[in-house]
């Protein structure tokens, strides 16, 4: 993470066994830091399984809005082709980790089509893959609690914190009829913008900041 253009990156090296939990991990630590569409983070993180996480470099720029995601695996070899949907090159063991094979990358390009961003796709240097997600500036953005505002799921989701208190992911999940998927990447960017605390069992609460902050949404 590049916190300023006269500081060196903020550096954290990940390793695990599991693929599976190292996408977790990767996801829960670059969701800290990114503002753009979480699904969109998530789905290029979870690529480097194709490239077995060799020489795997996730940076997070630009205040957030540019996430840049390399390998140095076998690549792709039609990046074009690549963005097409059922599109796929995921053998069994890469299906066992990777949700909905030919579809991420490009339901990554059009959530951050939506948001008037783009995903990049090439070579990388001496082979691998570069993926990019970036992201304008919004007006007003800088320094706008605003422009930071829980989006509907997220308000549900504090709203569900509140009414119930210190619940496991799990929990909210089931009263709310989620994926606990879905839970749980919501808790993770709401956890990074300080509106919800974790324990070290797991259990996610409001913080005085959510708390105040949700009474100011409804």
């Amino acid at each position: 993470m590049y916190s300023s253009r006269n500081e060196p990156p903020e550096l954290s090296e990940l390793s695990e066994a599991d693929p599976g939990v190292l996408v977790e991990r990767l996801f829960e630590v670059v969701a800290r830091w990114a503002r753009l569409p979480v699904v969109a983070v998530r789905e290029i993180i979870e690529n480097l399984v194709h490239a077995g996480f060799r020489d795997a470099l996730v940076s997070v720029l630009c205040d957030g809005r540019v996430v840049r995601v390399s390998d140095s695996g076998p690549g792709i070899e039609d990046p074009v082709l690549a963005l097409q949907p059922g599109f796929s090159t995921a053998g069994p063991q890469e299906r066992m980790v990777v949700r909905g094979a030919g579809c991420g990358l490009p339901l990554a390009a059009s959530l951050m089509d939506a948001e008037g961003g783009a995903l990049e796709l090439v070579h990388n240097i001496g082979g691998g893959t570069v993926v990019t997600l970036s992201a304008p500036s919004l007006p007003g953005e800088e320094g706008d609690p605003a422009a930071t505002a829980p989006h509907d799921d997220a308000r549900v989701l504090m709203a569900l914190l509140l009414e119930l208190g210190p619940s496991r992911p799990d929990r909210l999940a089931a009263e709310l009829g989620w994926p606990v998927s879905r839970c749980g990447r919501e808790l993770v960017v709401l956890e990074a913008r300080g509106y919800v605390s974790r324990s070290e069992e797991g259990v996610r609460a409001l913080t005085p900041v959510g708390s105040g902050l949700l009474a100011t949404l409804f």
